[in-house]
């Protein structure tokens, strides 16, 4: 089979982006001509990337869409680009991973070819994140069938009425676009329900539910059962992650209990500056740190912390802090529970209540051979649940019915 991955970017920007890479790596392992198109920005995941000569200029946001808004709607240059390398890889099957900065033009490509779309994140709200007025998540789901005013009333893209009117008008264009799209993939059952209960045509006998998984080198990775008295926090310091009600809850606890903070983000001053006013001298912010600073920091903590307050589609950070041999506090919000079970391989609380999560830290802190089982619990479910094997069965079966189907 043939078989194109098309995605943002060829490099490690991020949990979507690791992904599809490594989905393209499986593919290549059990036998099919894969190729791999996006955006022309470094560093590539393959420095020596054969087809790198096709890949289309790199969207940079805000400045390129003061230049040319028109792009950031329908991105023509894209769609053009995509459809030279379909000419001269004549591919069975095209996947779409995520289309940030290409815009939904690429899906409009040669409609004799099956498509497919992982969608990573809420794509039935404008903002993506189901966070209302930008503070909270919505749990109503105001934007349906298609109206996405409330987005534009409340507000929701960066508490700003021209980005809130500017994604209500590309979500309309998406999901216009969904059309010339086969089937469609989500990492959890959450998010397939979110999107069928959006009612904006994607109906579901057309979506598919395949978890995330762990490559093959992350598959070997050695448990550490001990730790070195610290709970982590890894990902981005942004409002809909939840750190600041981290931060509220260690302000409540004894100063021996210690974090460590792995990230940067749009909120890192602000939580900086709330860890020096109240002199939280048990709190660590780390910065970036590569994928083997990040396996260290993993195997020496007690258990890791995801405090989000938005709509968590999956958190790859879960998985990896069950192969580590580590147990997770999380909102018990998204796609998360369907990951984390509470008192089996981790602690759940209500998304925002700062009290339930210093008891959950208490809760280890107090009992370390329960973190201990939670860990080895989450241990045993990646190496059989999160697995290459099981996602690639599950994905060519989802390829072949497309196949089918188109004939």
């Amino acid at each position: 089979m043939k078989i194109l991955i098309v995605d943002s970017l060829f490099s490690p920007h991020g949990g979507g982006q690791k992904i599809a890479y490594d989905t393209y790596k499986i593919l290549q392992k059990n036998g099919h001509k894969v190729f791999y198109w996006g955006m022309d920005k470094e560093p590539y995941f393959e420095k020596n990337y054969e087809y790198l000569k096709f890949f289309t200029p790199y969207y940079t946001g805000t400045k390129d869409y003061l230049k040319n808004p028109i792009k950031y709607y329908y991105n023509y240059k894209a769609k053009k680009d995509l459809e030279e390398f379909i000419r001269v890889i004549k591919p069975d099957l095209i996947h779409y991973q995520s289309f940030w900065g290409l815009s939904t033009a690429v899906f409009k490509v040669d409609k004799k070819i099956p498509k497919l779309l992982t969608i990573h994140d809420a794509r039935c709200c404008p903002v993506s994140t189901l966070m209302c007025k930008d503070k909270y998540y919505c749990k109503e789901q105001y934007c349906k069938k298609g109206n996405f005013l409330p987005c534009v009333i409340n507000k929701c893209a960066k508490n700003s009425l021209e980005a809130s009117i500017r994604r209500a008008f590309l979500s309309l264009l998406d999901i216009h676009n969904f059309k010339y799209i086969n089937k469609f993939i989500t990492p959890s059952s959450a998010l397939k329900d979110k999107i069928i209960n959006a009612e904006i045509g994607i109906k579901d006998d057309k979506i598919y539910t395949i978890n995330n998984f762990l490559n093959s080198s992350e598959l070997q990775t050695i448990p550490n059962y001990t730790n070195k008295g610290y709970f982590l926090y890894i990902g981005r310091l942004s409002k809909e992650k939840g750190v600041n009600y981290l931060l509220e809850a260690v302000k409540d606890l004894p100063r021996n209990i210690k974090f460590k903070i792995v990230g940067t983000g749009a909120e890192e001053k602000a939580l900086k500056e709330y860890v020096l006013s109240n002199q939280l001298d048990n709190v660590e912010f780390l910065g970036f740190k590569n994928r083997e600073e990040i396996t260290a920091i993993y195997q020496n903590c007690i258990a890791t912390i995801l405090p989000c307050n938005w709509f968590e589609i999956f958190g790859m950070t879960n998985i990896e802090s069950f192969i580590n041999g580590k147990a997770v506090i999380a909102s018990n919000i998204g796609g998360i529970p369907e990951i984390v079970e509470d008192n089996v391989n981790g602690l759940l609380f209500e998304p925002g209540n700062v009290e339930e999560l210093k008891n959950c830290i208490l809760k280890y802190w107090n009992n370390p051979e329960l973190a201990v089982e939670h860990g080895e619990n989450g241990y045993q479910k990646a190496i059989t649940q999160y697995t290459e094997e099981r996602y690639y069965k599950e994905l060519i079966k989802v390829y072949e019915e497309v196949l089918n189907e188109s004939k």
